[in-house]
């Protein structure tokens, strides 16, 4: 489970900005609330809201390439090769470096972990961890220099094979370094994501082939989604599948006929839907973190409150899975859908064009009050200025 995130000088986003997961002092909804420990209370969904450019996605582009840098296409640079690096622009001093840190639960234990890096290389990593309720130092760096608690002298020739412009998580895990390979293992089985722009239907795919009950689900999900979609035929290789799907009809004679189109022939809508389904069903299996830009994105709003509903019902949702995704959608903007501890904004200042990231609770608003109308209003920010001389 994710407990927060943090991110310092990246794109629009100059000084620290913060998400959490922690569910505050609201009694409304406690239902949905879930515990790494059986003490700490977290929520289980964040919806953050803002402007068009306010630097929403950035904080999502950030989370994702922390993972990608540990166990993605970005976790293996070969020496000497340029990292992601993309700080604040606007200013004279860009000589700062990135930072993103994070804390989250894997097996029951609190972990948190962090590093800060520019073009060329890793400039500090750190993780610890709270095995006995006890925080304790797993390692840390500073640029070459590097300081154990456990296996001090096999862990000094794993920090001697991790070049200057790679993480030694990534690195001792590929060496199964016991100290470092379960918070490692968390990023890459219990952190996905997904961007606006992009539709990937492998998991829903490989669902599908797996057939069992893992397919049904995905039937049932989309027959309840009134699709009109009574099954789904994959054929093809691996590389290059060819998804069909089936739908049932019936002619003037009560007679029913089956018809078959390729899935690029359906709504946008409908091929965002299967691809999305798949994401939510294994995040909810294994108790993943989803990272989802523009939630919305051509799909109708019942089908975007759906998914979200899912990962809110506990019953449905029962190994804890979590959900950080940006939206426009004010019609999600209901406290009997999300907690005001659930509703984040993003606004960038106009004088210094930096993104603050700030939650509805430090409004304060009323438990009655229409939060849709509020946030259209202006009241909470994070709005576009319309209008006005140019």
């Amino acid at each position: 489970m994710l407990l927060q995130f943090s991110v310092t000088n990246h794109r629009s986003i100059k000084n620290t900005a913060v998400i959490s997961m922690k569910a505050a002092a609201d009694k409304t909804m406690k239902e949905v609330l879930i515990s790494p420990d059986g003490k700490k209370e977290l929520v289980p969904v964040i919806a953050i809201y803002g402007a068009n450019a306010a630097g929403k996605s950035n904080v999502i582009h950030a989370l994702l390439m922390m993972r990608e840098m540990i166990c993605g296409s970005l976790a293996k640079p070969l020496k000497g090769a340029e990292l992601p690096y993309e700080p604040f622009a606007f200013t004279d001093d860009c000589k700062k470096p990135t930072e993103l840190d994070i804390i989250y639960y894997y097996n029951g234990i609190r972990y948190s972990y962090g590093f800060s890096f520019d073009k060329e290389k890793i400039i500090s990593e750190y993780l610890y961890h709270w095995p006995n309720g006890r925080e304790a130092l797993i390692f840390s760096r500073e640029k070459d220099r590097y300081e154990f608690r456990e296996s001090i002298q096999e862990q000094l020739t794993l920090a001697g094979r991790t070049s200057e412009n790679r993480l030694y998580l990534t690195s001792s895990s590929e060496w199964n370094c016991a100290q470092t390979e379960k918070a490692y293992m968390w990023f890459r089985n219990n952190l996905n994501g997904l961007i606006a722009s992009g539709i990937s239907d492998e998991t829903t795919i490989e669902a599908i082939r797996k057939g069992g009950e893992e397919k049904q689900r995905i039937l049932r999900e989309m027959l309840l989604a009134d699709l009109g979609i009574c099954n789904f035929e994959v054929t093809g290789t691996k590389e290059k599948p060819i998804i069909s799907t089936v739908h049932k009809l019936t002619d003037d004679n009560g007679k029913q006929k089956k018809f078959t189109l390729l899935l690029g022939q359906e709504s946008v809508g409908t091929q965002r839907f299967f691809s999305r389904i798949g994401m939510w069903i294994e995040a909810m299996n294994s108790g993943s973190v989803l990272v989802v830009d523009e939630i919305e994105a051509s799909m109708h709003p019942l089908l975007t409150r759906h998914l979200i509903e899912m990962i809110q019902d506990q019953t449905i949702n029962q190994n804890h899975a979590q959900l950080i995704f940006t939206t426009h959608d004010t019609g999600l903007l209901d406290l009997k859908l999300l907690r005001r501890d659930q509703i984040w904004f993003a606004e960038k200042d106009e004088k210094n064009m930096q993104t603050d990231i700030y939650a509805l609770t430090e409004f304060s608003p009323r438990k009655d009050e229409n939060i849709a109308r509020g946030y259209l209003q202006g009241r909470y920010g994070a709005i576009p200025f319309i209008g006005g001389e140019i």
